[in-house]
């Protein structure tokens, strides 16, 4: 239901936020962006880990949920976040190479991107094994549901869905919509 004209849905993820919100994802968008479009929201409460030389671009009329965290390591991190996509509360984005996200990507509560893994072999602790470095491609027009784990080399296609919890190991095709533990494509959409 839209509600009637005049009246503010304040718990909306498309409510903007008054001044002090302008106030508050200006400061973060200078301190902690590289470039940033018009019209992004940045929460208060979101909390930014930059490696020095790390790349986050954030795209027009994008917003990033309250008490999300984003960790850009070493070697070489970048993240692209396109125009209009909604980063959901307490979602994880942690890259050492490369997480590019689409336009218009909606992306749920506790989620959490992953551009590396560690290391499994048996002769050495696994803390001090290097980190094995990917990529995660996400398309324009997909939807993300709450608690999903988007990890290593997952490419998801333009206008996926992928449902709640659901841990994406592999690519996803386009208009695909993915379930399941490791996630699986169960149909497409009309």
């Amino acid at each position: 239901m839209i509600p009637p004209v005049g009246e503010i849905d304040r718990a909306s993820y498309r409510n903007r936020g008054g001044l002090i919100q302008r106030v508050v994802s200006a400061y973060k968008a200078w301190r902690y962006v590289t470039r940033c479009g018009a019209d992004v929201v940045i929460k208060r409460s979101v909390e930014f880990r930059l490696a020095q030389g790390a790349i986050l671009e954030i795209g027009a009329g994008s917003t990033i949920q309250d008490w999300a965290f984003f960790q850009l390591t070493l070697p070489n991190p970048k993240v692209f976040i396109g125009e209009n996509s909604v980063i959901g509360r307490r979602s994880i984005i942690t890259a050492k190479n490369c997480v590019r996200i689409g336009n218009d990507v909606l992306m749920g509560s506790d989620v959490q991107v992953i551009d590396h893994s560690h290391g499994v072999g048996r002769s050495t602790l696994i803390r001090r094994q290097s980190a094995e470095i990917g990529v995660v491609e996400i398309g324009d027009d997909v939807w993300i549901g709450a608690g999903s784990k988007i990890l290593m080399n997952a490419r998801i296609g333009k206008g996926a869905i992928i449902g709640a919890n659901a841990v994406v190991t592999h690519d996803i095709p386009e208009y695909g919509i993915a379930v399941g533990v490791p996630a699986r494509v169960i149909r497409f959409r009309d």
